[in-house]
């Protein structure tokens, strides 16, 4: 095992390995697989199985698949493990959202964005299964009656208001993989018997049993990889490679199944446990974490020991990355207009402190952040962690990976969120260790069920109805609360009024169809194998789907901040103001959809956020405490923690803006907002010291499930050296001034304009989307029109 360098400089099979894993990785087409779907159907129509309790179905279903999935080794690999029977593949969940993907199975291979190649045969074998899971899934068994039942599929599938997330799968965690790499399978058996000895709680035992049956899992899992290994070395003729897979065979048959003796071991543990948990549930979302800190041990203990060096930690490393690169999200049409490119959700979050508050960089984030750099793959998503105490020198590395071609790690101030965690309920120590959940949801790792992407709400809709009663513009259908006609108000509170009305309307039935799935996934989906990993879950005897973890929060994303700011600016500018409209005229020009060019035209040179006025800026407060202070009013979840305000959007900005009318900032209907926590597209026209001063107003720390800033930088104004060391300023000031995150994309518009006419040119070009990475080219159209038309800020 050597380091990844420049295959220019050696040939040797070791210096290209992870270079080859990437690019094996990315010549594959994409794929959607039925396996995982076929087993847990088999599983499930299995007579004998119904009557077991739901801890024990789950894991017992979740080892039927571990035991009869595809196992394989490819070509170079050093770290095993297989997501799905397709070296790039996406698993279906049908008795969760995945009867929607099901139900388009005939179009998925030729559809317009992110088609899935499948068989034909496959597809017959999975629409076949269809019946089954038409009462057994998610939306059917979350409602008590077929009008709540019809109606949540239908809302679900337009996603016009709102959309839940969590119905898909509760795994925007960070699971104790320290834990199980440290005790193995076999010490959390232990540990379960020794609990099991203080009860006689038939659910407590019922839970503790799947726990167990889901450890003895794990060990099989490993096996199984551990004999395909010895199988395969025994035909190898390469006696180098002979030697590796006999390494690989004696490295699987200890984990999962027995703590962790070595580096290596606790690599392909963590490995093989992340991809057990995609088996368990909807495992998109789950996050490997702060790798560069519970792995650190195996490392120096290795490099003391002389059984490591540096260059062979970073290959392992390497092939872990390229390796969660395998799996791909399976989308209905509908989900992947709001989670478009190909999501990359699983974190790996390097830098920051430790428990104490000291500074926790070490050799391993130096690794990790040289990996980001060199693989720049849509996945990890490397997520690095900064405070008043980072190291010169790491900082200063992560400014220079900024400007490597296309994404490069988000950047999260340590300060301001730790605050933000302490003042929801964390513990200082617990809050200090976050980990950045999938887009950028702080959480403490192998503490904490946070679903932190429950659901994603449309702020703009809420102002739409405030100014015309309750409706959608152009429609005459209430879909919202009854409020007074803009003829009867006469002032700005009477907008905000109605606004609030509207806002906690459409909250409250958020909060009623989320409570809902809360309660299905308790009842009818447990999760005893990341259950055994979350601090809580085991001490208590109780599923972290029913509260068992240390931490129980939930996150409500709301998307459209800026558009709701620059609207409700341009109301007290235009209408009571200066009062060149009435409102009533200004809603007319609205649902005329602003075609008189000159009012349109005016609206839009109204100051909007992003631009260092205080006024327009205020605005964007505003709106932002009055989200977070709704969203804290919904009171607790069904796990008994607190909903939490995020700010970021996926791709949902783009979805929810195609469905909304026109608004009073001069866009039009249809166009998109901008994402997450940032100005408008264009709006921002001063520059990025400007537009770092309008971001440094908002006060974050009322946002503890985190927000995302885009930043659309033109590289070549900071490229020369004095430009990185200006950027690495800007970037300190706003975070000493409370920033709490930023990620940049520098990419020239004409490489974009580039990519979406002519894909084959750059078919790898990744860009930062919204919270997350994706390659460009699989974005759909619409998306990548938006990542185009983002601000250029030049400074």
């Amino acid at each position: 095992m050597n380091a990844i360098v420049d295959p220019q400089k050696s040939t040797s099979k070791a210096v290209t390995r992870v270079p080859n894993l990437k690019k094996a990785v990315q010549a594959e087409e994409y794929a959607a697989c039925i396996e995982r779907a076929m087993l847990w159907t088999q599983f499930s129509k299995n007579k004998n199985n119904q009557a077991k309790s739901r801890p024990e179905f789950i894991a017992e279903a979740t080892r039927h698949v571990l035991r009869n999935k595809t196992v394989e080794i490819y070509p170079e690999e050093l770290v095993v493990g297989n997501f799905t029977a397709h070296r790039v593949g996406g698993i279906i969940y049908p008795e969760m959202t995945g009867i929607a993907p099901m139900m388009e199975i005939f179009k998925i291979p030729t559809r317009r964005v992110n088609p899935l190649n499948i068989k034909f045969l496959d597809r017959i074998k999975l629409a076949l299964t269809i019946p089954y899971w038409l009462t057994r899934n998610t939306a059917v068994l979350a409602f008590d009656n077929n009008e709540d039942r019809a109606r949540f599929a239908k809302e679900q599938g337009e996603a016009l208001q709102y959309q839940l997330y969590e119905a898909g799968g509760i795994a925007h965690l960070a699971p104790g993989y320290e834990k199980i790499i440290r005790l193995g399978a076999e010490g959390i058996i232990a540990e379960v018997e020794a609990f099991e000895a203080q009860t006689t709680d038939p659910e407590k035992l019922e839970f503790y049993r799947g726990v167990k049956i889901s450890m003895e899992a794990l060990g099989e899992f490993g096996d199984r990889y551990a004999a395909e290994a010895t199988r395969v070395a025994s035909d190898e003729r390469d006696p180098v490679r002979r030697q590796e897979l006999e390494k690989i065979a004696e490295v699987c048959t200890r984990v999962p199944r027995h703590g962790a003796s070595s580096f290596y071991e606790a690599v392909q543990c963590m490995t093989l446990v992340h991809i057990a948990i995609f088996q368990e549930t909807a495992g998109e979302t789950t996050c490997p974490g702060r790798i560069d800190q519970f792995l650190n041990p195996y490392y120096e203990q290795d490099l003391a020991d002389g059984v490591i060096t540096r260059e062979e930690a970073k290959e392992l490393l390497g092939a872990f990355c390229v390796k969660i690169c395998e799996t791909i999200p399976v989308w209905s049409e509908t989900t992947g207009a709001m989670l478009g490119g190909m999501t990359s959700w699983e974190v790996i979050t390097i830098g920051g402190q430790d428990s104490e508050g000291n500074d926790a960089t070490n050799e391993l984030s130096f690794i990790m952040l040289e990996l980001a750099d060199e693989l720049r793959m849509r996945q990890p998503n490397f997520h690095v962690r900064i405070h008043e105490n980072t190291p010169k020198a790491f900082y200063d590395e992560v400014i220079r990976v900024n400007f490597g071609p296309g994404s490069a790690p988000a950047m999260y101030n340590d300060e301001t969120i730790i605050e933000s965690m302490v003042n929801v309920g964390y513990s200082l120590e617990d809050a200090r260790d976050y980990v950045a959940i999938g887009c950028v949801e702080p959480t403490a790792p192998g503490k904490t069920l946070g679903s932190t992407d429950a659901g994603m709400y449309n702020l703009a809709l809420a102002l739409e109805m405030a100014l015309n009663e309750g409706c959608q513009i152009g429609s005459g259908k209430l879909i919202g609360a009854q409020t007074p006609p803009v003829s009867s108000m006469t002032c700005m509170q009477d907008v905000l009024d109605a606004y609030d009305v509207q806002t906690k309307h459409q909250l409250a039935k958020l909060h009623r169809d989320l409570q809902a799935v809360e309660r299905f996934h308790a009842k009818h989906h447990p999760t005893p194998l990341t259950s055994a990993t979350l601090e809580g879950c085991l001490e208590q005897g109780v599923c972290s789907t029913q509260g068992g973890a240390k931490y129980n929060s939930s996150g409500i994303q709301g998307t459209g901040m800026a558009v709701v700011a620059d609207s409700l600016g341009a109301i007290e500018s235009a209408v009571f103001e200066d009062k060149w409209l009435t409102l009533e005229e200004l809603v007319a020009h609205l649902k005329d959809n602003l075609s008189d060019e000159v009012v349109r035209t005016r609206l839009e040179g109204i100051d909007k956020f992003g631009n260092d006025i205080p006024k327009a800026d205020a605005w964007m407060k505003w709106v932002g405490d009055h989200y977070s202070d709704s969203i804290h009013a919904l009171g607790k979840n069904t796990r008994g923690g607190q909903y939490l305000a995020g700010v970021y959007s996926n791709t949902s900005h783009t979805h929810f803006g195609s469905l909304t009318s026109a608004t009073p900032n001069g866009r039009r209907a249809g166009e998109t907002f901008a994402s997450g926590f940032a100005p408008e597209n264009g709006a921002d026209k001063r520059g990025t010291t400007a537009l770092l001063n309008s971001m440094n107003r908002i006060d974050y720390k009322k946002f503890a499930n985190g927000i995302n800033f885009n930043i659309k930088l033109d590289a070549s104004s900071y490229e020369c050296d004095d430009g990185k060391s200006a950027l690495g300023s800007m970037y300190k000031v706003y975070f000493k001034r409370h920033g709490m995150q930023v990620q940049a994309n520098m990419l020239d518009p004409k490489i974009l304009i580039e990519a979406r006419d002519n894909p084959e040119l750059h078919p790898n070009l990744l860009i930062r989307v919204s919270g997350y990475s994706a390659y460009f080219n699989d974005l759909s159209p619409e998306m990548q029109d938006e990542v185009i038309s983002r601000s250029s800020n030049k400074g």
